[in-house]
């Protein structure tokens, strides 16, 4: 695991793995959205401003529950320890929570609908975790529980193991021992290293963690599932907001399952739940309420139940061509000639 791809020269800058997967999903997620909410009828430069809304109250309410889940880390912290991500991480469900927040103030003074948008910018939820994890998984948080001794052979197979990295990247570490340049503080790990060492799983001396099961592997495949799935619906779509349920219900049930195999402590929680898992029940019931309302609405007026909202404007020719239309069923009725 390489939790710093490169260092940019003279200012001895390190660019972390995370960091450039997140700002290569925000590059990802950009064109789906262009794309997509061009075929959908949207004026190009609400795509452009909600959009870059919607990233920066994802980032922000991502960051926000993670301080909000970890609180006894940040008692005595300033502003700064707060926005450094170096110190702790994000959390995906608050970006979430944040990107939605943001869309809906945004749109509301366009007078445009939100799950209209919601449809197009979902897509990008799964190819974002889809990415991102890759970074995670790099760095070495978001790790899995120790798989157990007795567990059958193909469980072992698939584990994996996170370096120390004073031993893999001793020159790394020195330079933050040293503090030269912008390389300052420890850099010790990865994460699971760090936790595997306290419970005494391994020792402090030791060369990798304990092997854990590949809770980032799979939830980038999970990622780009729910991807498929978002587009597929689309693709089916009776009622705006179709493919956004379609999503939450799916990543919410898939991600309370998979965090029954995470090892990290930073999660937060209530009793035997953790916050993800607590958020992803409530989701996937809300989801599949709302999408129950929604599709009997659509029955009742179809044309309705697509609509964009008043401040979309007039869509030019070739672009109205290709917004989706309600699939109905109809019947052909055939004649016989005399």
């Amino acid at each position: 695991m390489y939790p710093i791809l490169f260092k940019i020269p003279v200012i001895d800058l390190p660019i972390y793995s995370y960091g450039v997967m997140l700002g290569l999903s925000l590059v990802v997620g950009w064109y789906i959205v262009m794309y997509l909410g061009g075929r959908d009828g949207f004026p190009k430069q609400t795509l452009v401003n909600c959009y870059v809304w919607t990233a920066i109250s994802a980032i922000a309410g991502s960051r926000i529950l993670y301080i909000l889940t970890n609180l006894n880390d940040f008692q005595d912290a300033g502003l700064i320890d707060m926005v450094n991500v170096r110190k702790g991480g994000l959390v995906a469900y608050g970006g979430f929570i944040g990107g939605f927040l943001g869309s809906w103030i945004y749109l509301k003074r366009a007078r445009i609908r939100l799950l209209p948008w919601a449809d197009i910018v979902v897509p990008t939820l799964g190819s974002g975790l889809g990415i991102t994890r890759i970074g995670c998984f790099l760095y070495g948080c978001d790790y899995g529980q120790p798989i157990p001794d007795h567990a059958p052979g193909w469980v072992k197979a698939i584990g994996v193991v996170f370096p120390n990295w004073q031993l893999k990247f001793p020159d790394i570490a020195a330079q933050f021992e040293r503090g030269m340049g912008c390389m300052q503080g420890s850099f010790h790990g990865a994460p699971a290293f760090h936790h595997h060492v306290s419970m005494k799983l391994v020792e402090a001396h030791a060369h990798t963690s304990a092997l854990v099961y590949p809770t980032q592997l799979m939830e980038i495949l999970n990622g780009w599932f729910a991807f498929g799935l978002a587009l597929f619906v689309r693709r089916h779509t009776r009622f705006r907001g179709q493919a956004f349920l379609a999503f939450t219900a799916y990543y919410g049930i898939t991600r309370a399952l998979m965090e029954t195999l995470r090892g990290d402590t930073q999660r937060g929680g209530i009793g035997l739940l953790s916050t993800s898992q607590i958020i992803g029940i409530s989701t996937f019931v809300v989801a599949m309420v709302a999408w129950i309302m929604l599709s009997k609405r659509a029955k009742k007026d179809p044309q309705a139940a697509m609509d964009l909202g008043p401040g979309a404007g007039k869509r030019d020719e070739k672009t109205a061509t290709n917004v989706p239309q309600p699939v109905t069923k109809t019947r052909s009725k055939h004649r016989k000639k005399k």
